[in-house]
């Protein structure tokens, strides 16, 4: 049986291994790009915006992330914010189309921003075929315009925005920490590298104000960063 791919990235003797993830950073740049102000109060109050789509699907508020239908639900997230009409967000979720389209129509009742943000970026995108996100980087899409391409160029700006997020944050690091700091790899929303175990606790507080970049939105944005450990393995990162 092949192992755990993760499992086989390890440390050199003597560091620590580090998994750096960002939090909820694709719906963090919906909700700022959006103003939608329900999720702006669940981040503010140290909440999971799925966890608490899930308690209202389940009508059970003792629901949490480690729940099994959190997946379910952190998808269909994903999916509506970019476009998934409810029967699409069903056969994607496992859920009844009915429950889907409910459960759509409440999420877009608290989040009214959301649909609003959605219908504009739909009309200036089947104008001008362009999309650019917050830190000013542009693309253009050339191919015929249709609901599909609708869909990938809206998932292109948070996913571009985060691609270059996580981009700043490695080169703050190499830019401070390059003498105690190894990055190994760039996986998208996440950094993984490596720092000698002995310097860990002068290293970790300072790695982790390389990740305070700022989205210079109208109301500024800052993703929390959060970092597993071992001295094992990727795979062991906790």
């Amino acid at each position: 049986m092949i192992p755990p791919i993760r499992s086989m990235f390890i440390p050199d003797e003597g560091y620590t291994m580090w998994d750096l993830d960002l939090d909820s950073a694709d719906l963090r740049i919906v909700t700022w790009e959006s103003g939608a102000q329900w999720m702006k109060d669940c981040f503010a109050a140290g909440k999971k915006p799925y966890v608490e789509l899930a308690k209202e699907y389940y009508h059970d508020p003792s629901i949490s992330k480690r729940h099994k239908s959190y997946p379910a639900f952190k998808k269909f997230c994903h999916g509506t914010n970019y476009l998934g009409g409810g029967a699409e967000m069903a056969g994607q979720c496992g859920l009844l189309v009915n429950e889907a389209d409910r459960l759509q129509k409440w999420y877009f009742g608290v989040n009214p921003e959301i649909p609003k943000w959605q219908a504009e970026f739909v009309r200036r995108f089947k104008i001008t075929g362009d999309v650019k996100n917050i830190f000013g980087n542009q693309t253009h899409f050339f191919d015929r315009i249709d609901d599909a391409l609708v869909k990938k160029a809206i998932a292109w700006l948070p996913q571009s925005t985060i691609g270059l997020l996580i981009n700043r944050i490695w080169a703050n690091i190499d830019e401070n920490l390059s003498e105690d700091v190894d990055v190994l790899l760039q996986v998208h929303d996440s950094l993984l590298g490596q720092y000698p175990t002995e310097k860990e606790e002068d290293i970790l507080p300072r790695l982790e104000e390389q990740t305070h970049v700022v989205l210079p939105y109208g109301e500024p944005l800052i993703i929390p960063a959060g970092f597993k450990r071992s001295t094992i393995s990727w795979g062991d990162c906790r």
